[in-house]
């Protein structure tokens, strides 16, 4: 990852979780995460671009060993002040990470990807640390979607304008200070996936907007499951 790139989150960090703890769209992919991980018994998790560890202190409450990586010092900082029992360690998510091949039962990666200019070398090394029969789950913005909302009269979000989906592109957001996003089409992802060899389980693109002032029939994220097969 660039140093420009780690160096925005750091600059970011604290407005980005002040942001994250009051946001109804965090809940919700918060909901979503529990529902579907409720209970382990003591599997090794790896909390792939943990930020400032909500997720990675979630899976050890509910009883997974779990370790939180992130490339953003300031953001790890944070993480450790408030779970000072987590794991937490500075890395580069986009390089050969110091974990032994086959070591976790669980790699998660919640709302990073699009964030990371090149993703095949973190699904590469997904696939490396997976035992057998473990579980890649990921949540990104829906890139079908990240586009301005159109209004009707009534002021009722009905739509959003795509004006280019297929061609990647580079985003600024301005959202807790300048960070980059990068777009690229959906197919992007499930070939990166496919190309190292994960089985994708399950996906879904739950609805998250307010029908009252918002069409609901747009889906703000999408996540995906994959297991690394046994044989």
């Amino acid at each position: 990852m660039s140093d420009t790139i780690i160096q925005q989150w750091n600059q970011a960090a604290q407005s980005f979780t002040d942001g994250q703890e009051c946001s109804a769209f965090a809940e919700l992919n918060k909901t979503f995460v529990k529902q579907r991980f409720r209970k382990l018994n003591g599997e090794k998790v790896l909390d792939l671009g943990c930020g400032y560890g909500w997720y990675t202190d979630y899976f050890s409450r509910i009883g997974g060993n779990v370790v939180g990586i992130d490339g953003a010092e300031a953001m790890l900082d944070i993480a450790r002040n408030r779970s000072p029992a987590g794991s937490f360690f500075l890395a580069d998510i986009t390089r050969p990470l110091p974990f032994s091949s086959g070591l976790f039962d669980i790699v998660f990666c919640n709302q990073v990807l699009m964030d990371i200019e090149n993703i095949e070398p973190v699904f590469s090394e997904c696939a490396r640390l997976l035992k057998l029969g473990g579980v890649f789950w990921y949540s990104i913005v829906h890139p079908a979607f990240y586009c301005a909302w159109q209004t009707d009269e009534n002021g009722y979000r009905f739509g959003k304008l795509v004006t280019s989906y297929l061609s990647p592109t580079v985003i600024v957001n301005r959202f807790w200070g300048e960070t980059t996003h990068f777009h690229r089409p959906l197919f992007c992802y499930l070939n990166a996936a496919a190309d190292v060899g994960l089985v994708l389980t399950h996906a879904e693109e739950p609805r998250s907007y307010d029908k009252s002032v918002e069409n609901d029939d747009l889906p703000l994220f999408f996540f995906a499951e994959y297991q690394k097969p046994k044989e």
